[in-house]
Order: structure tokens, then C-alpha cells, then sequence
């Protein structure tokens, strides 16, 4: 079992020991140091086995950054382990037994633990007083910790701060404000003056206007200015104020400079990039209006074509085609030339505007997708494409199409959706291919849908697990709306599944009769 010594007042050799506890707290309470007073924590045979913090100054701080009476009743030993068996802990028993103070300079205290430092540097005085012990202390790395922090702080930051006397003309400046100015410390601060000289030219009267109202009676300035440092202009940001006297007038300046070439450096980098990115989307989307106009009006179809760009490359090799033939006949077609960027897109130019022309010329989809094929091998050997070729004929609703390594076309009939299936070897692949066509009666109200991989493809999805998304998707859209308004419905219904990927997508309905108005 463990007792308190006569500071306690278990072993009572001293009057009203709560008293003389009162009374060096009151000691403490008035005295500006770091300081505790402690009774010694004795076993059953008398001998020291910790010691109690009584009494503590408002100023004490410990290890753990408790402060004055939160340290009271504390026990040395429990709270700070490290003290037990270490020098001040023998200082402590020498101080109590003989009664001579002692220096403890410098006591190295190791804690660990969150927060807290592994190692502490402390100077430490023990006297005896009232049968405990008087302990009082400095320590020596606080200062040099938090000065530790301000440099860093400010080399991270690229800050300095400094002084400016008005009325001796001494200065005073942090190390780091040397580093930004490119000054050797031995040559000590230049007067604020000196900042007209250093000045970029047209930034020489933004220096004057601030030291004038610096100066006078203005309030803290905040500016930015451009100065020749090692021959190269940089960029400082400073914030300075005026301290005055009792008189109001200015006695001395005080500011904070900051390096903010290398951030001015990027946003100026990053303006153009922005810029150049801004000219260079618009002139995309004027390259693909052009290459991708709206279609006008077929006679016996009710069109709408829409195209996704990739998130990531706008300009694409996706296209689509529906243009009147002659004998009210029509041409329908969607291609997807691989890749993107300026490439693709001038290999998809090549084909869209081949393929009206091999249409005009009255070729079938096979003999259409003969002539593609021989012109990408001869013109773009490096590329492949995929396509979907339909021609229609309006007076008997016969459509007639072909496929080259495309997505199949659907047929929306009533709720239904079907796949129309006839495939054929990709584009580019090979130097000579041949196509065939199928042939089929299309009803009034038939919907064809025609689309690029990007509206069904998912990494890591197969491609008919996408058609059945998709079509169960057109299948639920359709029934809800009348037959005038299903072209709308499946566009707006219709979102490409892989956004990296651009998309187009051509609906046409089979109008009841031509005379239909849309």
C-alpha cells in the first residue's frame, strides 16, 4: 500500500498541510515559471516510489501540452514513464534526502506517441521545500521547434516577411525573404526604396503607390509586382501595413512576401492550354457539322439521326448517311472508321461522301461496299471501318441491305424487336471481298434502327448481351407512344453505353403513306 509523505498529511509531522499547499500554490499562482510542487509517494517501509503533483503554476506545460492545474494530482512515474530511472528521477531522490537543490541542464526526455515528440530537451531546477519538492523548468526546444516550423512553412510556401523602420532606417528580414530577392544575407535588407530600381518598368508605379499610401494615411496594401532577380523577372505577391505611435504617425512598415512566379508561370500555362483547348473544340464541331449536315426529308421515311461525341475526342470516325435517291428511293447508312482525332475523321469523309456518290450511280449496298473497301486499301491501307448499307424503295416498302463487320440493324414491329442479320467481312481487311444482299417487305409504322458500336459496347460486356439492353429498352419505349411520335421517343431514349467511344444513331419509320406530313 502506498501513502503520501507529510505534504499529504498522512504522516503529519507538519501543521495544516492542506494550508501550506494553498499557500505555494498561492506562491506559484503568482510567479512567472514553468513549476510544480510534489510529495513523495511512499510504501509501507518508508521508501520513495513516485511523487504527486500538489501545486502547479497557470504557466506549467508538460509533455503532453497539460497546462497548470491539470497537472495537479498527477503522479510523475504513471504519467510520464520515461522519468523513472532516468538522471532527474535520481536528482529527484538526492534533492529530497540531502536537501541541496540541483540543475538538471539539460534533462532529455524520450516519449512516444501520437503527437507528441520523440525527443524533448528540458533545463530543470529540484529544490526541497516543505517536505516536497519544488520543480521548475524550461524548455530548451519549443523555441527551436517552432522555429523549425516557421522555416519550413515558409520555404514551402515561398514566403518571407520583413521589417522597415521609418524612423531609424534599420530593416530586419526572415532567412527566406534573402532566398526570393536572390540577396546574400551578408549584405544585410534594402531600404523599401530600393524596390523602384528592381521593379519590372511598368510595374514602377505600382511600388510608388504603394509606399506613398504606406507612408500617409492609408491602410494595408496588397499588390503584385515583377522584379529582376539574377537577370530574370519573377513574380512576388506582397502584403504590407504601417505601425504607428500613440500620434497616429507611421513608425514602422511590416509586410509579407511571397514567390508566386512558378504559379503565375502555370495559370499562364494553363490559360493558353484552356485557350487552344477552347479554338480546338469549336473548330471540331465545325469540322463535324460539315462532315455530319442534317439530313432533309425522304419521302416515305420519317428520319432522325443523332451523334455522341467521345468524352475524350470529340472528332470521331462515326457517320451516317440518309439521303433522297431518285424514283423516290432512298439511301440509309452508318459507318464506324476505328480510331479518332483528325484520322479517323478524314478517312470517315472519304467514305460518307463516296458512298452518295456510289449510291447516285445507282449501285446496290453490296457493290457500294465493294467500292469502299477498294478505296480504303488504295487511300488508307493503315485504316478498317465498319458499315450497315440499306437501300429503300419507297412504292413497294422493299429494303435491301448488306453489312460489313457492323452492328446488326433492328426492326421495331409494333412491340417487337428484330435483328436483321446478314454480315460481312470488315472494311480495309482484305484487298478484294465481295458482299450479297438480303431483301425485305418493311409495314407502315416499321421502325429500322441503325447505330455504331458505341451505343451497345461496355468494356467488359459482350456485344449481344448490349443488343438485348438495347432492345428490351426500344421494346418498353415504343408501345407508350402513337406512331408519329416513336422516332422521338427512341432517340431520347437512347444514351451510348461506352462515353469513350463516339456514337451515331439513325431511326427511320416507315410512313403509312408519302403523303405523310413530319
Amino acid at each position: 500500500m502506498t501513502r503520501l509523505g507529510p505534504v499529504g498529511g498522512l504522516d503529519g509531522d507538519e501543521s495544516a498541510p492542506a494550508a501550506m499547499t494553498g499557500l505555494v500554490q498561492a506562491v506559484l499562482d503568482a510567479i512567472a515559471l514553468q513549476g510544480v510542487w510534489l510529495a513523495p509517494v511512499h510504501d509501507q517501509a518508508g521508501a520513495t516510489l513516485d511523487f504527486e503533483v500538489c501545486a502547479a503554476s497557470p504557466d506549467a506545460r508538460d509533455i503532453h501540452d497539460r497546462t497548470g492545474k491539470e497537472l495537479v494530482g498527477r503522479r510523475v512515474c504513471e504519467a510520464y514513464p520515461a522519468v523513472a530511472g532516468s538522471p532527474l528521477w535520481d536528482a529527484y531522490l538526492r534533492v529530497m534526502e540531502t536537501g541541496d537543490p540541483e540543475d538538471v541542464d539539460p534533462y532529455v526526455h524520450r516519449e512516444g506517441g501520437d503527437g507528441v515528440p520523440h525527443l524533448s530537451a528540458y533545463g530543470v531546477r529540484l529544490a526541497r521545500l516543505h517536505g516536497g519538492l519544488l520543480v521548475s523548468w524550461v524548455r530548451h526546444d519549443r523555441e527551436e521547434r517552432l522555429s523549425a516550423r516557421l522555416f519550413h512553412t515558409e520555404r514551402l510556401g515561398h514566403l518571407g516577411w520583413g521589417h522597415w523602420s521609418l524612423i531609424s532606417g534599420e530593416a530586419e528580414w526572415s532567412d527566406q525573404l534573402y532566398v526570393i530577392h536572390g540577396r546574400d544575407p551578408a549584405d544585410g535588407p534594402f531600404a523599401l526604396e530600393h524596390y523602384r530600381e528592381i521593379a519590372h518598368p511598368d510595374d514602377v508605379p505600382i511600388v510608388d503607390h504603394a509606399l506613398t499610401t504606406l507612408s500617409g494615411s492609408g491602410g494595408p496594401q496588397e499588390f503584385e509586382i515583377r522584379i529582376d532577380v539574377g537577370g530574370e523577372y519573377r513574380h512576388i505577391r506582397a502584403t504590407a501595413e504601417v505601425s504607428r505611435d500613440a500620434s497616429g504617425q507611421p513608425v514602422e512598415i511590416h509586410g509579407v512576401v511571397q514567390d508566386v512566379t512558378d504559379w503565375r508561370r502555370t495559370a499562364d500555362e494553363l490559360a493558353e492550354v484552356t485557350q487552344r483547348l477552347e479554338e480546338e473544340s469549336q473548330l471540331t464541331a465545325r469540322l463535324q457539322s460539315i462532315i455530319l449536315p442534317m439530313q432533309d426529308a425522304v419521302p416515305g421515311l420519317q428520319i432522325g439521326v443523332r451523334y455522341f461525341p467521345a468524352e475524350t475526342a470529340p472528332l470521331g470516325g462515326d457517320w451516317y448517311q440518309a439521303i433522297h435517291l431518285d424514283h423516290g428511293e432512298a439511301l440509309l447508312a452508318v459507318g464506324d472508321v476505328a480510331g479518332h482525332g483528325l484520322a479517323a475523321a478524314s478517312a470517315m469523309a472519304k467514305l460518307r461522301h463516296a458512298i452518295t456518290g456510289l449510291a447516285f450511280a445507282g449501285h446496290d449496298p453490296a457493290q457500294i461496299l465493294v467500292a469502299l473497301n477498294r478505296l480504303l486499301r488504295r487511300m488508307r491501307p493503315d485504316v478498317l471501318a465498319t458499315s450497315v448499307v440499306a437501300h429503300y424503295r419507297t412504292k413497294d416498302r422493299t429494303l435491301t441491305w448488306t453489312h460489313a463487320g457492323h452492328p446488326p440493324m433492328l426492326l421495331v414491329r409494333g412491340s417487337r424487336v428484330h435483328r436483321l442479320l446478314h454480315p460481312g467481312v470488315l472494311l480495309g481487311v482484305f484487298e478484294d471481298v465481295s458482299y450479297s444482299c438480303a431483301e425485305m417487305r418493311l409495314e407502315p409504322d416499321d421502325l429500322l434502327l441503325m447505330f455504331t458500336d458505341g451505343l451497345i459496347e461496355r468494356p467488359g460486356r459482350d456485344l449481344f448481351e448490349g443488343l438485348d439492353i438495347l432492345s428490351a429498352a426500344i421494346a418498353e419505349t415504343v408501345p407508350r407512344v402513337p406512331p408519329q411520335d416513336r422516332v422521338a421517343a427512341v432517340m431520347e431514349a437512347l444514351a451510348p453505353s461506352n462515353t469513350g467511344d463516339d456514337t451515331c444513331i439513325l431511326v427511320a419509320r416507315i410512313l403509312p403513306n408519302s403523303l405523310e406530313v413530319f
